[in-house]
């Protein structure tokens, strides 16, 4: 079994098992933290919130799961394989992973960032439905490529199919987004779905800009402003997925190095908007129009 509908050419390709997990180490590990531990040899024990475990062996080519004493062995295997392991997996690959969804405009990739429900898969659904495809949402990867030729672009690698939307936020788009199949509910008690659109790119695609989402209460409906220098370090820092973690897998390609290559490379914006239905409509307007601005520049 191979990572869920992930094609095998992509960088997060990794075969999955079921059964009992390896015993651990005698020797202490690298890091120890509430869900996640590091063994010297870098393989990865993960538990989840609702009971089971997973193994990444230190290859970080094959996943084992052993869901028992899961009180939902559905939700135990949701976290591990699309919350918890796509980061570290990044990680261990010399990637960025960034919590953000990213949307192929005019053959390039946007990625719009943010904190835990500040939009980002709202502006990428919206995006979506107006004829763009969709790269990625949830965890998306980064190929910052050190050491590249000058003027080489940063890659966006194609994610897991589809995006998740709360169900207020999808009754929303009815009729206006186009799904190649119907929509999964990811776990029982939280009213969210993953939506797999039909236009949804399976090629990785040079990343053009990244979009900082910022939610008021107060103030005008948008205000966008380019921001750089550690301004954008830290917005974008602040995205990366097990961060932590990633201080300690990527070693030879420390983080501070990746962003800044990324930053060398990549327009960063950063959009503070109100708190209303009418966002996404009006922060992919302005999305829109920034791209478009920049294709002819």
């Amino acid at each position: 079994m191979t990572y869920p509908d992930m094609p095998a050419s992509t960088a997060l390709h990794v075969d999955i098992r079921q059964g009992d997990l390896p015993a651990l180490p005698s020797n202490a590990p690298r890091d120890v933290g509430v869900l996640i531990r590091i063994e010297d040899d870098m393989s990865i024990r993960i538990t989840s919130p609702v009971g089971g475990a997973c193994h990444l062996d230190a290859t970080a080519r094959t996943v084992t799961l052993d869901l028992t004493g899961a009180t939902d062995a559905a939700a135990a295997r949701q976290i591990f394989l699309a919350d918890m392991l796509p980061g570290l997996l990044c990680h261990r690959r010399g990637l960025l992973p960034v919590s953000a969804s990213a949307v192929e405009i005019g053959g390039r990739a946007v990625l719009v960032t943010g904190v835990s429900g500040a939009g980002k898969s709202m502006v990428a659904a919206e995006l979506v439905s107006r004829g763009h495809r969709l790269v990625a949402d949830g965890v998306v990867a980064i190929s910052t490529r050190p050491g590249a030729a000058p003027g080489a672009k940063a890659l966006v690698l194609p994610g897991i199919p589809g995006l998740t939307l709360r169900d207020d936020a999808a009754a929303r788009l009815t009729g206006r987004l186009a799904t190649a199949r119907p929509a999964r509910r990811l776990r029982a008690e939280i009213p969210r779905d993953r939506h797999y659109p039909s236009a949804q790119t399976v090629a990785s695609l040079p990343l053009a800009a990244i979009f900082h989402l910022y939610q008021t209460h107060a103030g005008p409906p948008l205000e966008l402003t380019p921001v750089r220098g550690m301004a954008a370090f830290t917005t974008l820092e602040a995205s990366i997925r097990q961060l932590q973690e990633g201080r300690i897998l990527r070693q030879p390609q420390p983080i501070f190095a990746a962003l800044s290559t990324l930053l060398a490379q990549v327009a960063v914006f950063v959009l503070h908007h109100r708190r209303d239905w009418s966002a996404p409509v009006i922060i992919a307007d302005r999305i829109e129009a920034v791209m478009s601005d920049r294709s002819t520049s």
